[in-house]
């Protein structure tokens, strides 16, 4: 359980500590910029399948999160040709500008936090769980 307890309540202060940079200085969210990632690792083809497989939410919660994005105009919904069920979400030039500026934030807020921390340990655990579970990324 201290493996459990450790990774848990690091993920929670590490996101935490990212999100409240971004609140603070550009007013956006972790969850945005993580959704933003998922539409542009997916381009042209991604769908509200694609936002709940790989932020690990529901279908519900991911359809909320495509109308949201929609409403601030960060994507694009537009009709699948592939099937008439559902729509393919695309980065606007906001959602683009948005993903880079918010993402520089969250690289460099990472590195603070981090100091001079060897990441060795980190690539392998990255390394291990993505293997293991299949992390998306």
């Amino acid at each position: 359980m201290e493996f459990f307890d450790a990774i848990i309540r690091y993920e929670t202060r590490l996101w935490a500590h990212l999100e409240h940079t971004l609140v603070d200085e550009t007013g956006g969210s972790l969850a945005v910029l993580e959704a933003l990632r998922v539409v542009a690792d997916h381009p042209g083809t991604a769908r509200v399948a694609e936002l709940r497989r790989d932020l690990g939410i529901t279908v519900g919660a991911a359809s909320k999160l495509a109308d949201r994005l929609e409403r601030d105009s960060l994507v694009e919904r537009r009709a699948n040709p592939d099937d008439r069920r559902s729509s393919l979400l695309e980065l606007t030039a906001e959602g683009r500008a948005t993903l880079a500026r918010d993402l520089a934030i969250v690289k460099r807020a990472l590195a603070e936090h981090l100091g001079d921390v060897d990441t060795s340990a980190a690539v392998s655990l990255v390394a291990t769980l993505s293997a293991r579970f299949e992390v998306a990324r």
